[in-house]
Parts: C-alpha cells; sequence; structure tokens
C-alpha cells in the first residue's frame, strides 16, 4: 500500500517542474527601498529527514527599509529582473509605517525562496513585509534523492510550514512588534499555490489524488520507482504519509493568492469547503504544467469565496521560448494582481 502511496505522488509532483518564474520590476514601478534579510528557523514538533534533529526552515525576508542603513547590493539577476534593481542587505526596517501587513510566499516544486523575488520583492517595495519560505532544506537534509526532495514529496508538510514561520515572524526581534497580526496573507506558485489553499483549511483527498494523478512516460517512471526504494522502510516518511489528510487550517491567515496552482485534481468540493477566506486564483491560459481545468478552475468552482483570473502565456510555468521580456512582462501583470488584491482584502 505505501509504496503504491509513493508511486502516485512522486508521478503527482514530478508532473509539476518548470522553469523559474521571471518579472521585469521597472525602477519606474518601484516606490520604495527595498531591504532584505535571511533567517534559519526551526520546528521541534517535527523531526528533520535524518532523524538527528528539528525540521530546519530558512527564509528570505523582504521589507520596505531605511537606505543607507544596510549594505547596499544590486540584484542583476536577468532570470527574474530586466534590469539591476537595489537592495539593502539587513537593513533597518523602514519607520515610515508603526505595523505593516505580512506576505508569507511559498515556492513551486524544484524551487526555492530565491525564485520567488520577483513578488517578494514587488511586495516589499509597496509596504508590504514578505517571506519567501524554503521548504527544502540542503542536499544531505534531504537524504540526497536524485529528482524530489523528500519535503516535496511529503508535500502536506509545506503549510505547516507556513504556520511555524509565521509563529516565528511573530517572535522575531527586528520585525514581530512591527507585524500586523490582522493583517496576514500567503501567496504560493506551483506547488506553492497548493501549498497557500492549504493554509486556508484544505484537506488532501488521497483517493482522488491517485484516481486522478497524471501519467508519467515508462522512463521517468523506472526512475521514481529507484527512488522509492530509497525511501523503502523510512519511518519518518511512513510518519508523513498519515498526516496527508490533516487539515492545516491557520486561522491567522486572511487573504491567499495562488498562481497557477497545482494538484487541483486531489482535493473534492467535501475538502474544500472549509476554505472560507478570500482567495484569488490566477492562471495563464496556455499553461502546460498546471493545466487549468483539474487545477485553477477546479479551485476556483470548489472554493466559496474564490475568485479565477485567466491572462495569457504560461504565467510562470515558462516552456516556450522567448525573446527580450516578454516573460517578465507577463509576471509583472502577476505581482500588480496580487498587491491590488492583498490591498483590497487585508484591510
Amino acid at each position: 500500500m505505501i509504496n503504491k502511496t509513493l508511486i502516485i505522488l512522486f508521478s503527482t509532483v514530478m508532473g509539476m517542474r518548470a522553469a523559474s518564474p521571471e518579472w521585469n520590476p521597472s525602477g519606474k514601478s518601484i516606490p520604495g527601498e527595498v531591504g532584505m534579510a535571511g533567517r534559519e528557523f526551526f520546528d521541534s514538533s517535527r523531526s528533520n529527514w535524518l532523524g538527528n534533529g528539528a525540521r530546519p526552515i530558512r527564509v528570505d525576508i523582504w521589507y520596505p527599509s531605511e537606505a543607507n542603513s544596510g549594505k547596499e547590493e544590486m540584484i542583476n539577476d536577468q532570470n527574474q529582473f530586466s534590469e539591476p534593481v537595489r537592495m539593502w542587505k539587513e537593513a533597518r526596517l523602514s519607520s515610515g509605517s508603526k505595523k505593516y501587513p505580512l506576505i508569507l510566499i511559498s515556492h513551486g516544486s524544484y524551487g526555492n525562496a530565491a525564485q520567488m523575488r520577483w513578488l517578494a520583492y514587488y511586495l516589499a517595495a509597496n509596504g508590504y513585509i514578505s517571506v519567501a519560505i524554503n521548504h527544502n532544506g540542503t542536499a544531505a537534509e534531504e537524504k540526497q534523492l536524485e529528482f524530489l526532495t523528500l519535503s516535496e514529496f511529503c508535500m502536506w508538510e509545506r503549510p505547516r510550514d507556513v504556520s511555524v514561520v509565521l509563529d516565528k515572524m511573530f517572535s522575531d526581534p527586528d520585525f514581530g512588534a512591527f507585524i500586523d497580526r490582522s493583517r496576514i496573507g500567503v501567496a504560493g506558485f506551483s506547488l506553492g499555490g497548493a501549498t497557500a489553499i492549504w493554509t486556508g483549511g484544505a484537506i488532501l483527498d488521497m483517493d482522488t489524488l491517485k484516481a486522478n494523478a497524471p501519467e508519467l512516460p515508462p522512463a521517468m517512471k523506472q526512475l521514481i520507482e529507484r527512488q522509492i526504494e530509497m525511501t523503502k522502510g523510512d519511518i519518518l516518511v511512513q510518519q508523513s504519509l498519515q498526516r496527508a489528510g490533516n487539515s492545516y487550517k491557520d486561522e491567522r491567515i486572511k487573504a491567499i493568492f495562488a498562481l497557477a496552482p497545482a494538484i487541483g485534481f486531489g482535493f473534492t468540493r467535501d475538502g474544500l469547503k472549509d476554505v472560507r477566506i478570500p482567495v484569488q486564483i490566477v492562471v495563464g491560459d496556455r499553461d502546460m504544467i498546471t493545466p487549468m481545468e483539474t487545477n485553477a478552475r477546479r479551485y476556483s468552482e470548489f472554493i466559496k469565496n474564490a475568485k479565477l483570473i485567466v491572462l495569457p502565456g504560461e504565467r510562470g510555468h515558462f516552456t516556450e521560448n522567448f525573446e527580450g521580456n516578454e516573460h517578465a512582462t507577463e509576471l509583472e501583470e502577476v505581482s500588480r494582481i496580487a498587491l491590488k488584491f492583498f490591498q483590497e482584502n487585508l484591510q
């Protein structure tokens, strides 16, 4: 039974692999200085995959900052920014407001916190503390699996990561006192979009997931079966599997933004009925990685307060060749939609 479940889960998440999002935040649209600080948190309620300590959760915190109060760095990454942008590392939080809304950001499969800078930077420049979460540990911490990390395979550990990070941010000596606890949101891309919806009260149905999981090519299936052998008999993985159908609802979260959310076919209408906060879902009409009908549209139909926006293009799951800043322009539009959504729903 457990081996069959492993095949289904590996197959499901393997189908979500895609290129990193790219976005062009032109200097003209960015109104404020942005700082960035890193943190390493630990969840003592869960073991790491090695079984020798607490689960590590590393984050990048982006926030409105005071200029010249930290180390000035230029971000020159053409995969996410069409031109260099400035940020202040370990800078002081801006004194422009007594309290700031907080957005927690979850990356997609095969991703990391740095790949969500396009959204985190934009929100921070517009007055939000945004925390991009690394759900994956190091290769050693993940037992160096060939493809998926254990944290991606046991994907229901992700919404728990979000809640733990929120706990830690509230008690952080530099940021905790300046967070408006009545204005907390979650944003996510792909598997991160599903993670965000999980935090609103979604419950995964394993039977539904198994019945609807996409088929993989034979060669890929063989590689996955080799990975399964590496986890066979792993008590920590088996314990995690027992938590797959739990609710991870966090009442502190008041709004959810999901770009191209994945594994929609694993949730039933009944499993999504407890998601009652505002949810904005955005998807590209040419998204081939998380097809709209079985993912974004399914979420929007089954969640009472969800709204769906379908935009032209791929919008994050970029598989097509492109020239210039076409993808960057597309994701800048997504960033504007996310900002407007949080402004309207985190009053």
